[in-house]
This record gives C-alpha cells, sequence and structure tokens, in this order.
C-alpha cells in the first residue's frame, strides 16, 4: 500500500472503531458506540471522527493548526469543554506502521509459540492468564481472534501479541505482557513474530503517550511513525 497518510489514518481507525464513508467526506461516524470523537493526525493528514449527534462547537478546524504530536489539538479540546470535562475521558498516543520488513529484535530468552496448527493445540495445554476471560481465551487459542505469538514461561504464557481490531485491509497488533516479565525485550519478540503470522496489507501498532515500555517496543522494531491518535469517550463512572 502506498505512503498516504489520511488514509492510513483511516484504515487504523476504522480498524479500531468501525468508520463510516471517509473517501469523500470531511468528517466520519465512528460505529463504536462509547466513542464521541476521534482525532487522528500526522504532519501532512487530518481525520476527524464524530459520533452521531455530536457536533464541534465552533468551525472544523484544527485542519490548520500545526501538527503537535503530544498536545490534543484545540478542536478536539473545545469539544470536550463543550461537553464537560468530568463527563469525557481523553486518551491519545502514538501511532506506527510495521515495515514489511521489521528490525530483527534480539532472541527471546523464552520459547515463542505461533498459532500454527501445532501451536494452537500447544497453548490448549497452557494456563490461561487470568487477565483473559475463559471464553475470551478459548477465542484467541483457537485463533477465532486472529493471528498470535506468545512468550511461555514454562506452563504459563507471559508476553502475547494478538490482533484486537482488524478490518479487510489492516490489523492492530494487541501487546499484554506480564507485569513481572517486563523489561525482558519478549514484546518485541512477540510482535515480531505475530507480523509473519498477520498477512492483511497493512499492519499497526498504537500505544498511549504515559505507556513508555510499549513506545519502547515500537523503538527496538524500527516501526514507522504515523501520527498520533486521539480518542474521546463518555465517563461511565
Amino acid at each position: 500500500m502506498r505512503w498516504d497518510e489520511r488514509s492510513l489514518l483511516a484504515l487504523e481507525i476504522d480498524a479500531i472503531h468501525g468508520l463510516g464513508p471517509y473517501q469523500e467526506a470531511p468528517r466520519a461516524a465512528p460505529k463504536d458506540p462509547s466513542v464521541l470523537a476521534v482525532w487522528a493526525w500526522s504532519p501532512r493528514a487530518r481525520l476527524l471522527a464524530l459520533a452521531p449527534g455530536i457536533a464541534l462547537p465552533g468551525p472544523l478546524d484544527g485542519v490548520a493548526q500545526e501538527y503537535a504530536p503530544g498536545r490534543p489539538p484545540d478542536a478536539l479540546r473545545s469539544l470536550v469543554a463543550s461537553l464537560g470535562d468530568r463527563a469525557v475521558s481523553v486518551e491519545g498516543g502514538p501511532s506506527f506502521v510495521l515495515p514489511r520488513r521489521l528490525a530483527v529484535p534480539d532472541p527471546a530468552p523464552l520459547p515463542v509459540v505461533v498459532s500454527t496448527a501445532g501451536g494452537r493445540r500447544a497453548a490448549r495445554r497452557l494456563a490461561r492468564p487470568r487477565t483473559w476471560e475463559p471464553g475470551e481465551w478459548h477465542d484467541l487459542v483457537d485463533g477465532r481472534m486472529g493471528p498470535w505469538a506468545m512468550a511461555v514461561h514454562g506452563r504459563e504464557p507471559v508476553s502475547i501479541c494478538f490482533t484486537p481490531a482488524s478490518n479487510a485491509t489492516g490489523a492492530e497488533a494487541g501487546v499484554r505482557t506480564r507485569p513481572d516479565f517486563r523489561g525482558r525485550r519478549l514484546a518485541p519478540a512477540v510482535v515480531a513474530a505475530w507480523s509473519r503470522r498477520e498477512h492483511r496489507d497493512v499492519l499497526f501498532y498504537s500505544t498511549t503517550a504515559d505507556n513508555h515500555a510499549s513506545r519502547s517496543v515500537a523503538r527496538v522494531l524500527g516501526l514507522t511513525p504515523l501520527g498520533w491518535i486521539w480518542t474521546a469517550r463518555r465517563r461511565t463512572t
């Protein structure tokens, strides 16, 4: 896929939240009912998705605002203020595209199992991590959630990369590493192994601003920076 930042941003947001038609429209609508607004931007592109019934308090714009990674755009800040700061949570972080040839990470210090037929059989004998619900874990292991890779310590999966979100063209990497196994270079190893199993045209990796461990995975693997994604949700409590 050619490097078109607006198309890539739209493709990633569609993979994560679902997105109404965006090819010709200046705005789009996220299909995820929990999302009020998504602002995705990069040095050369902007994409704003608004839930039905949500409108910006002023003209659209931020289109002319200079790209400022790490800072919510003015248009999104105005929207959140109009809805009431206490009613809305905003989270953002950088987004990356996996190059076709990843930087080769250091060899994993633990065995890595991937979602081949043999790997799925092996994973059924592993202990379910407490952070996964039984049905969710069963769907993951059996491949219903897409490809995966796991670093294993004994009978325990301690770092997992899987596909939590996707569409026909793109897929998002999801990584979970047990806290007591972080800092051992397991996450780069499982992301690299997952990428070799996930065959969609474009693979994305995104994280939050304050997740420094996750951002270090992008550096280790040499991922290509795309932009920054901000998501506004109505608080549930």
